[in-house]
């Protein structure tokens, strides 16, 4: 009788114990526009060192995966890791530079005459990153189907990385990340999503043919996308 009175107590315990919440993850695919731009670029030669003046660039676009978990005992709160990749486009230009040189830059011939006349060819920056980051949401039109709110306006932020060529040797620049969105459940699992950001990577690096190109590289994206949450 002591025995089953035992068990009867364990199983009473078990069953009336609260359970704990069920955690909330989020996978993110999005796409957008960009706006990228290099600032003045020093260039770093054996026996030359010059600056060109600011390299204008087109808009570009972004495209990107995102990994995320909301905290269970804070829903407020949450943390993701984004990898993304912002394509830029360098259109043919002319600009000024501080000293004759000739060069490559993103892999295309680049020159400034003894007037100071840069000519800058068409070419492509290509820039892979990746961000671990702190979220925050506001829940709005919280009931029982959407605890967490059909709508959920959210910032973002924290540091990011991104992939440099270093001739055929690949480095990593630190930078950071900020963003404001808001995500709109249309069912418990599927959401989709628009974001504004802002990406930047002070003293980025690029080395072609032995020419370290050094400039502060920053972005503006926006984005939509589409989200499952589980």
């Amino acid at each position: 009788m002591r025995i089953l009175a035992w068990l009867c107590t364990i199983v009473f315990a078990v069953t009336c114990a609260p359970t704990p919440g069920r955690a909330e993850w989020n996978t993110d695919l999005y796409v957008g526009a960009a706006w990228a731009n290099l600032g003045d670029v020093d260039a770093h030669a054996r026996t030359t060192n010059l600056t060109i003046s600011e390299i204008d660039t087109d808009t570009g676009f972004i495209t990107g995966l995102r990994n995320g978990y909301w905290f269970d005992s804070f829903p407020y709160l949450g943390v993701d890791f984004d990898l993304f990749y912002l394509h830029a486009h360098v259109p043919e230009q002319v600009t000024r530079g501080t000293a004759e040189f000739t060069g490559k830059f993103l892999g295309k011939p680049i020159s400034v005459d003894a007037a100071g006349n840069a000519s800058i060819p068409s070419a492509t920056l290509p820039l892979f990153g990746f961000a671990p980051e702190l979220r925050a949401r506001w829940p709005l039109m919280v009931d029982s189907e959407f605890p967490a709110g059909r709508w959920q306006p959210y910032v973002t932020a924290g540091p990011s990385w991104a992939f440099s060529l270093e001739d055929k040797a690949v480095r990593v620049e630190f930078g950071g990340k900020v963003g404001i969105g808001v995500a709109y459940n249309f069912t418990p699992m599927w959401a989709v999503f628009s974001e504004f950001r802002y990406t930047f990577y002070p003293g980025f690096d690029l080395t072609d043919r032995h020419v370290t190109y050094t400039t502060d590289i920053d972005a503006l994206a926006f984005l939509v996308g589409g989200s499952l949450r589980f």
